[in-house]
């Protein structure tokens, strides 16, 4: 189990890190845009950029976030239950949060296949957008893994 939760730990880690990337070269694109549109020539499709972006940054961030325990928990109906009440309270939610993670990345994925053959593209840099939906996908199934490893540490009793 251990290895389980080291793998999903690392891979959480590494989208992490990618959507930090992007989110500097994001960073970069829009100081640079404006700094040129001063001068009169800015680059042609920045707003697509940053949309894509935009998007990705907030699908790769999601696990670690997760792992991290950075979102918003409102417990003010759990904090009196008891110990055992309150894990399968987690257990509970976790495993909804599951179904929900894996309809969103099928969702992906079919839009995904349906963007592909459509062959739809942006507008003016003419950029695929089915990466991005696919990409997207897998950020889900990370998630998935992450909210079975907080299931697995709660039956456990086991602490990463």
């Amino acid at each position: 189990m251990q290895s389980f939760l080291q793998f999903v730990r690392r891979v959480s880690k590494f989208t992490s890190w990618v959507g930090g990337i992007i989110l500097v070269l994001m960073m970069l694109l829009t100081v640079a845009d404006v700094v040129l549109r001063y001068l009169g020539r800015g680059f042609t499709g920045t707003f697509e950029l940053m949309s894509f972006g935009g998007a990705l940054v907030v699908g790769l961030a999601i696990a670690q976030t997760s792992l991290d325990n950075g979102h918003v928990n409102v417990d003010i109906l759990t904090q009196g239950l008891g110990v055992r009440a309150g894990r399968i309270c987690l257990v509970v939610t976790k495993l909804i949060g599951i179904a929900m993670f894996l309809l969103l990345a099928w969702s992906f994925f079919m839009k995904g296949n349906e963007l592909f053959a459509a062959g739809e593209v942006s507008l003016t840099l003419h950029v695929p957008f089915y990466p991005v939906a696919y990409g997207l996908g897998l950020c889900s199934i990370v998630e998935c893994l992450v909210l079975l490893c907080d299931i697995l540490k709660a039956v456990t009793g086991v602490e990463s």
